[in-house]
């Protein structure tokens, strides 16, 4: 009988080291930006901030959050065939 990784909550996102796969985006975004301005360590060190100041921001909230901000930012979705978040009232 094979064993099989069952997480403890069904929608938990993989892990990479001690970060969810989201947070671990900043941090290798961050690294990369520094292998292409030929500083690694420096890139290393603005990854992990962005990566803290993601973590303040994520937790507590609603999953999604990041997609959420996006949104109601105008930078993530579809313009022009959704309504903007902040409308109440729809008239035909």
């Amino acid at each position: 009988m094979e064993k099989h990784y069952i997480p403890k909550y069904v929608n938990a996102l993989p892990q990479i080291l001690w970060w969810e796969i989201d947070e671990f985006a900043f941090f290798l975004g961050g690294v990369i930006f520094g292998i292409i301005s030929n500083h690694s360590f420096l890139g290393a060190i603005i990854g992990f901030l962005l990566v803290k100041g993601y973590m303040r921001l994520k937790y507590g909230k609603q999953n999604g959050f990041l997609f959420h901000w996006l949104y109601s930012k105008g930078l993530y979705g579809k313009k022009g065939r959704v309504p903007e978040y902040w409308v109440k009232e729809f008239i035909e």
